[in-house]
């Protein structure tokens, strides 16, 4: 009897641990489906304006990444788990979200370089 209780205790908390993995997963790209433009980036204080990039979260796991200077249109998957965004394509990459309000995002490259990107929901 006290055997059972163990096991279905542990396969309880398994079932929890599992299904808040999912809900950060889904939160997070659920928040940032959607069209996102550059509108400007931050390194070591100083703001530089800049619009010529775009990123285009899809619910199906995909991403288009759109730059005017030099053109660059490339899609590929993502991932999200919590606040860290899986870029996954020919050049992946981790973007941590650090602010967020459903209309603006800023987020830092946790693998390329050490500015903050600021963009907003294109409506």
């Amino acid at each position: 009897m006290r055997k059972s209780r163990k096991l279905w205790l542990s396969a309880s908390i398994l079932s929890i641990v599992l299904a808040a993995s999912d809900a950060a997963f889904a939160e997070c790209a659920n928040d940032i489906v959607g069209k996102w433009q550059q509108s400007h980036v931050e390194f070591a204080g100083n703001r530089i304006s800049d619009n010529s990039q775009s990123w285009e979260f899809m619910s199906s796991g995909k991403v288009r990444f759109q730059k005017t200077r030099p053109e660059i249109d490339v899609s590929g998957d993502y991932s999200c788990e919590g606040d860290i965004i899986y870029m996954k394509g020919s050049m992946p990459g981790r973007l941590k979200i650090l602010t967020h309000d459903g209309d603006t995002m800023s987020w830092e490259s946790l693998d390329h370089g050490g500015g903050i990107t600021h963009v907003v929901r294109v409506k």
